[in-house]
């Protein structure tokens, strides 16, 4: 009787340790990181800015000007302290604070498209997209929820039935509360 060799197959390739996708990942991580480290450069710059502008309001407001002797003079002093107030209006407001609030509110069934604030009516208007009315209508009933807003109620909505998800194009308006 003879005897029959074993016969061994392999088809799975012996792969190499895959460099390029490490060289890649490395890389990636690197820039994040750089990306990381840019945004808090900008951030504290960005707070020093807002220092400085604070401080030069109240050396403004301790120090008080002249009045100006023409009456053009005057009408372009009051255009500049109206504009000087509603910019130090509009630092004043805590966007941080906002904007955490509408998106812990928004969940993934939320995609965000836009926020108008009306400073003078202390409301945002949001623009966004449900994936169902069911959650558009939660995600209204959270932002009522929040501390930060007073009342949050749906301004329009539409459904883009030709979209084969279906999904729900909205804008709905927030008015904050007086203690942001």
């Amino acid at each position: 009787m003879t005897q029959m060799n074993k016969l061994r197959l392999d088809y799975q390739k012996v792969s190499p340790f895959p460099w390029l996708g490490a060289c890649l990942s490395a890389l990636v991580l690197i820039i994040l990181i750089m990306l990381a480290m840019y945004f808090v450069k900008l951030r504290h710059q960005v707070d020093e800015m807002q220092n400085n502008i604070e401080r030069s309001a109240l050396k403004k407001v301790s120090h008080p000007v002249s009045a100006p002797t023409s009456e053009k003079g005057r009408q372009e002093q009051t255009l500049e302290i109206k504009n000087a107030n509603e910019v130090l209006h509009h630092l004043g407001v805590p966007w941080e604070i906002l904007f955490k609030a509408v998106e812990s509110s928004s969940g993934s069934h939320i995609t965000l498209l836009a926020l108008e604030p009306d400073f003078d009516k202390k409301q945002v208007k949001i623009s966004g997209e449900a994936n169902s009315y069911n959650s558009l209508m939660n995600y209204i009933t959270q932002l009522q929820g929040q501390e930060v807003f007073d009342s949050a109620y749906l301004q329009n909505h539409e459904i883009m039935v030709e979209d084969p998800d279906k999904p729900v194009r909205f804008t709905l308006v927030a008015n904050w509360r007086d203690l942001i």
